[in-house]
């Protein structure tokens, strides 16, 4: 470790004895100046608190606390997903019929490919996957 390492800080005017963080800045090569965590040689910014749980069984258990009413269970948001990618497709359709002036802002949902609708083999996998044509 580096030797010029203070290990003791005065907080609060001069009134409260702490440890003092020991990480150190590689761009200035100074100590940080606030007080470490309890029981820990470095404060909340420089690693003092846990970045969450690290075992599958931990976060599966996480996982399942967060779900208060069930809005965002994993099956809703890949139902969601499915329902944004028809969508887009629609769009698509509708912008080559001249129904719709210019396409919507906003990234493309996930699984979304261009395909071309002067292509007769692409527009009609474009009406197969907005749900218009079963396949």
């Amino acid at each position: 470790m580096n030797s010029n390492l203070e290990y003791h800080l005065l907080t609060a005017g001069g009134k409260i004895l702490c440890r003092r963080c020991r990480a150190v800045s590689g761009r200035t090569k100074q100590q940080c100046g606030r007080p470490a965590l309890k029981e820990k040689n470095v404060c909340q910014f420089h690693g003092g608190r846990s970045t969450g749980p690290k075992s599958e069984h931990s976060k599966e258990r996480l996982r399942t606390l967060n779900l208060k009413r069930g809005d965002y269970t994993k099956e809703k948001r890949l139902a969601s997903e499915k329902q944004a990618l028809k969508l887009r497709y629609l769009e698509d359709i509708g912008i080559h019929i001249g129904l719709f002036p210019s396409k919507t802002r906003g990234r493309k949902p996930r699984g979304y490919q261009k395909l071309n609708p002067n292509v007769r083999v692409e527009y009609i996998k474009m009406f197969q996957l907005a749900g218009i044509l079963e396949s």
